[in-house]
C-alpha cells in the first residue's frame, strides 16, 4: 500500500473527526451496518463521566497511512478484572482497521506494549471495555443482515486480520434467533409444557417504569445478575454506578412488556431483560446525529421496531437448572409476540454454556451468528 504507516497516540479521541469516523470509513457501503449514535460514542469515551474510567484506564491510538487514517485501536487496563482474576490479562477494544494488515499489526503492537508496560502479559479483545460493555467480539460467522442492537458488525476480512497477526480465538460468543414461527412450533410448546411441569411457583412481573420503581427494579436485576454471572467466563462486577448509567441508557427504550422479574414468595430470583432492536432505526439515521432529523426517525420509529434482543438475563445459583430461564423466556417471548414483535435474538451466548445452549437448541432457536474474541502473548505482538 502507497504511503507511510504512522501510529499516533490520540489524547482525546472525542475531539480526533478522524477517530470518531473510522467506523464509518471502514463500514461503507455495507447495507447491513448500523452507524452508531454520535452521542453515545463521545459518552463511551468521556473519561470524567463514563464509569469505566472510575476502575480503569485507556490509551487510543490512530494509524495513518500517508495522510490517509487507516485503523484505530484502544488498548485497556482493566483495573476491576486484574482485581477479580489476577491472570495478568489486558485488552483492546474499539478496534477498526481497513484491510491493510500492516496497519493491524502495528496497533496491536503498540496496544500490547502499553498494556505490558502496567505489568500485563496477555491481551485480549475486542473488549469496549469489558463483556459488560457493548459490541463485544467480531463477527466472524453469520454475516446475513443488520445487527441488533449493542452486537458487533465488522467487514468479514477482521478474522483474518487478527489471526494472521498472531491472534488465537480466546472464546466464541453465539447469538439465536426465534420467530414467531418458532414459538408457534410444536417443538417450543412441548419443551415449555414440560418446562412448567418441573419448575417451582414463580411470579412473574414486568419492570416498572415510574422513576423510583424503575430505578429499584434495576438495581434488583443487577444484583441477580451479579449473582448469577459470578462464575462465567470473564465476569466482572456491574458497578453501581454503572447501574446508574445502564437505567439511564435503559429508560428511553425499554417496553416492560419484554421484560422479567421472577420471585418466588417475594424474593427475586431471577430477571431477563430484553430492548427494542434501535438498530432497525439507526440505519435510517447514516450520519449518527440526532439532529436535525434524527430525532423524529427515532421517536416515530421506536413503535415500529419489529424485533428484540435479550439485553441481560440471570437466575441466582440456588434456582438454577429448576426451569425459570425458560419460563421467563416464556413469558418474555409470549408478551412480545402479542404486542407485535416478530423475531427475537437470544444473544450473547458463552459457547460453553450448556444450559443456555442446551435450552435455546431444545427451543428450537437458530444459532444464526458467532463472535469471536480473541487472545495472545504481549511479547508475540510487540514489534519493533
Amino acid at each position: 500500500m502507497a504511503g507511510k504507516l504512522d501510529i499516533q497516540l490520540v489524547p482525546d479521541p472525542r475531539r480526533s473527526r478522524e477517530f470518531i469516523e473510522l467506523p464509518w470509513q471502514v463500514n461503507a457501503g455495507d447495507a447491513d451496518w448500523a452507524p452508531p449514535l454520535r452521542m453515545a460514542v463521545d459518552k463511551l469515551l468521556n473519561r470524567a463521566k463514563y464509569p469505566f474510567f472510575n476502575h480503569g484506564d485507556a490509551a487510543f491510538f490512530l494509524a495513518r497511512r500517508g495522510s490517509e487514517p487507516v485503523g484505530r485501536i484502544a488498548a485497556i487496563d482493566n483495573k476491576l478484572h486484574a482485581k477479580t482474576y489476577n491472570d495478568g490479562v489486558g485488552f483492546f477494544g474499539f478496534f477498526e482497521c481497513e484491510d491493510d494488515q500492516q496497519a493491524c499489526r502495528a496497533l496491536l503492537s503498540h496496544a500490547a506494549g502499553w498494556v505490558r508496560d502496567r505489568g500485563y502479559t496477555r491481551v485480549r479483545g475486542p473488549l469496549n471495555y469489558s463483556v459488560n460493555d457493548e459490541n463485544p467480539g467480531v463477527l466472524f460467522e453469520g454475516f446475513n443482515g443488520v445487527p441488533l442492537i449493542l452486537m458487533a458488525h465488522n467487514p468479514g476480512y477482521y478474522n483474518r486480520l487478527l489471526t494472521d497477526c498472531g491472534m488465537a480465538k480466546a472464546k466464541d460468543l453465539y447469538a439465536y434467533l426465534v420467530t414467531r414461527a418458532t414459538m408457534a412450533g410444536e417443538r417450543f410448546q412441548r419443551v415449555m409444557k414440560a418446562v412448567r411441569r418441573r419448575a417451582p411457583q414463580l411470579d412473574l412481573r414486568e419492570v416498572r417504569l415510574d422513576g423510583k420503581g424503575f430505578r429499584q427494579d434495576i438495581v434488583t436485576m443487577l444484583k441477580i445478575f451479579n449473582e448469577a454471572w459470578s462464575a462465567n467466563w470473564g465476569f466482572v462486577e456491574v458497578t453501581p454506578p454503572e447501574v446508574d448509567a445502564i437505567a439511564a441508557d435503559l429508560k428511553p427504550i425499554v417496553d416492560p412488556c419484554i421484560t422479567a422479574i421472577a420471585e418466588i414468595e417475594g424474593k427475586p430470583v431471577g430477571m431477563m431483560v430484553c430492548v427494542p432492536n434501535v438498530n432497525e432505526i439507526l440505519r435510517k439515521i447514516p450520519n449518527g446525529r440526532l439532529f436535525p432529523t434524527g430525532w423524529y426517525k427515532l421517536l416515530t420509529g421506536l413503535r415500529d421496531i419489529r424485533g428484540f434482543r435479550t439485553m441481560l438475563m440471570g437466575v441466582t445459583p440456588e434456582y438454577r437448572n429448576r426451569g425459570v430461564d425458560a419460563l421467563m423466556i416464556d413469558k418474555v417471548m409470549q408478551s412480545g409476540l402479542a404486542a407485535g414483535y416478530e423475531y427475537c435474538e437470544l444473544s450473547w451466548v458463552l459457547e460453553d454454556n450448556e444450559a443456555m445452549t442446551s435450552l435455546a437448541d431444545k427451543a428450537g432457536g437458530f444459532l444464526y451468528r458467532k463472535y469471536r474474541i480473541y487472545e495472545a502473548d504481549t511479547d508475540a505482538l510487540i514489534h519493533p
